[in-house]
């Protein structure tokens, strides 16, 4: 007789000890799409110990839950959607599509009657998701904040306008719908036209679902130069720096024939002030 996988202890990927026993799986549920939240204490009462262990590693650590937390949290949450539903799948398998998580953890998140403490699992649960299908999402803020939170984390999402497909950060919390209307947005102010607001949006601090993106690309953009150099010439002040440089020279009687920038120190040296990507062969720049 074959068994399903169980799910792993939090910590432990290969003790198998989280996963659904048989009264579970033979258990009816009402999959009617309201979340029972009613089976959802039920198994949190059960697996509650192991989860709040693998949380508490995760704070000490200041790092995101491990897969087996992950997967526990999952099943506990997937009680309360049943045993098709794709949060029940990936607690008892640790797979699943992303999308199809992401649909059933913000319904969740945003559902009537969900607590306090059951939206922080599933900002747990959900951070951890969007770092394994998006290692290079980072948080809105300058610093990562824990307990994670879905808003402050911007997560690289494709989205089409016109016939352009390019990737923006969204926060967390956006599913499907937001998506699709942020496309419809971005198709409103023509983005498909506009090279620097694309390249503003394929930034990866710049959120866009900000509320007003062109106030903010307004705000931000700085222009666009044919070359790096010829930007990091006027943010950097060369011109300047090189007159310092020659009259510092001549007041010790010294002959200075040449100077020569150092452009990688100083695209070093303004990274904290402005972004600079080059895209199609120019150079836009946009402050921090």
């Amino acid at each position: 007789m074959m068994h399903e996988r169980p799910t792993p202890t939090p910590g432990q990927p290969e003790q198998l000890s989280c996963s659904p026993d048989q009264a579970d799986v033979l258990r009816p549920v009402a999959e009617n799409g309201t979340p029972n939240w009613r089976r959802f204490e039920v198994a949190l009462r059960r697996y509650g110990e192991l989860i709040a262990a693998g949380l508490s590693t995760a704070l000490e650590k200041r790092a995101d839950v491990d897969q087996g937390t992950a997967r526990c949290i999952a099943h506990v949450l997937g009680r309360s959607l049943g045993r098709d539903s794709a949060l029940a799948g990936f607690g008892r398998t640790g797979e699943g599509d992303y999308e199809s998580l992401r649909e059933e953890y913000l319904a969740l998140h945003s559902a009537e009657g969900v607590s306090a403490s059951t939206r922080g699992l599933i900002d747990w649960l959900g951070t951890y998701l969007i770092r394994q299908h998006h290692p290079e999402a980072r948080a809105a803020t300058y610093q990562e904040v824990y307990p994670p939170r879905l808003t402050n984390i911007l997560v690289p999402t494709g989205v089409e306008v016109g016939d352009w497909y390019f990737t923006v950060h969204v926060p967390g919390t956006s599913g499907s719908a937001q998506i699709a209307e942020l496309s419809e947005t971005l198709t409103e102010l023509a983005a498909d036209r506009d090279t620097a607001l694309r390249v503003f949006l394929g930034l990866p601090d710049v959120n866009a679902m900000s509320g007003d993106i062109m106030e903010d690309f307004h705000l931000q953009y700085i222009g666009v130069y044919s070359t790096v150099e010829d930007a990091l010439h006027e943010l950097a002040e060369v011109d300047e720096r090189e007159r310092d440089v020659i009259e510092y020279a001549e007041e010790r009687q010294l002959i200075i024939e040449q100077v020569t920038p150092d452009y990688d120190a100083l695209r070093e040296q303004i990274a904290d002030g402005f972004d600079l990507v080059e895209h199609e062969g120019r150079a836009y720049v946009f402050s921090k």
